[in-house]
């Protein structure tokens, strides 16, 4: 029985040793691209975790950005989400509303997706769009 305890001590401290650098590694974060302070002629948009995923999230955030470049130049645009949750006996339900009016003065922008940032630190999608000509 002493055997079996003392071949066991041999390899259980180099066990924990790398269980404690495992736990001790850190990631690097990746810091925010230099659009999303200073878009240029373009305009950022961004949304955090969505009920319906990854790619409404995106969405949300690149309809944003093109509301944003919009109202820069003349399109006035007003947005409403609404989202209400239910719960009953442990199930959710999540219904979802969006209305959005436009007035536009004889101007029609046109824009295109340059770029899309997903900061994983905080669950947030930000999108970069710029205008066409």
């Amino acid at each position: 029985m002493n055997q079996i305890v003392t071949k066991g001590g041999r390899w259980l401290p180099g066990l924990l040793l790398l269980l404690l650098a495992a736990c001790n590694e850190t990631r690097e974060v990746e810091p925010p691209p230099a659009w999303i302070t200073d878009p240029d002629d373009g305009a950022v948009g961004s949304a955090v975790t969505h009920v319906r995923g990854r790619h409404a999230q995106e969405e949300l955030a690149i309809t944003r950005a093109r509301e944003r470049l919009a109202a820069r130049y003349g399109v006035e645009l007003s947005s409403v989400q609404t989202i209400t949750e239910k719960v009953v006996n442990e199930n959710a339900y999540v219904t979802s509303l969006k209305q959005i009016d436009q007035s536009i003065s004889k101007r029609e922008i046109k824009a295109h997706v340059r770029a899309i940032w997903y900061d994983a630190s905080q669950d947030v999608v930000w999108a970069w769009v710029y205008p066409v000509n």
